[in-house]
């Protein structure tokens, strides 16, 4: 669980980021939550796109993507554009938390 401290921390280093994720019309799937849970290992902080054609709710495509993969946390949503962060297991997480 991020502390507001840590949220705060996260948003600030992802203002210049770009999603790499988009959900389209098919929604969250299988393979789209394993290939998050692929990209999150490298980047870990990653922005996620609804696109317009899509029937899916923030909320729910936050709740759903949680539940999909393993540590992931929600950081922030802005209009339709969701903030996710996991650290990674296998290396050093490129955002150290401050102190």
């Amino acid at each position: 669980m991020l502390t507001p401290r840590q949220r705060q921390f996260l948003k600030a280093q992802a203002h210049h980021l770009k999603p790499v994720v988009h959900i389209g019309k098919g929604g969250v799937t299988g393979p789209l939550a394993a290939e998050l849970d692929v990209m999150l290992e490298s980047l870990e902080l990653i922005k996620i796109k609804l696109n317009q054609n899509t029937s899916e709710e923030l909320e729910a495509v936050a709740a759903s993507l949680a539940g999909q993969v393993e540590g992931l946390e929600h950081v922030w949503t802005i209009g339709r554009t969701i903030l996710v962060f996991r650290p990674s297991r296998n290396k050093p997480t490129r955002y150290p938390f401050p102190a």
